[in-house]
């Protein structure tokens, strides 16, 4: 049976990094676009939708992703030394409040952290 995990979240950007924000997400169309899709493509990502929303509380990066197996993804991106997911690691951590990459896991429906 064909099975597709999903999980949607918002971080919030950490004060004065909006532009870098935008930068970044520059990068991922541009000049990272191949690095960007083989990493889709390895870990089994087949949709990844980021979304900036400013609010007067903050900015928000809002996430929503879909593949076959994001533990497994997260679990990549927490622990792979290769230049893109260690550039990537490192640029989020960056950028958000709150996001620790070393306790990112996909929570089960109903559950909490």
């Amino acid at each position: 049976m064909y099975s597709m995990e999903s999980v949607a979240g918002a971080f919030p950007v950490k004060p004065g990094k909006a532009q870098e924000w935008r930068d970044r997400g520059r990068e991922f169309r541009g000049a990272r676009r191949n690095e960007y899709l083989a990493f889709r493509r390895r870990w089994g990502l087949t949709v990844n939708r980021l979304y900036f929303q400013h609010t007067p509380q903050g900015d928000l990066a809002v996430f929503y992703l879909e593949g076959h197996d994001l533990q497994r993804a997260f679990q990549y991106l927490r622990t792979a030394q290769d230049p893109f997911a260690a550039w990537l690691r490192q640029h989020t951590m960056d950028l958000f409040e709150a996001f620790d990459a070393q306790s990112l896991k996909m929570m089960k429906r109903g559950t909490a952290p």
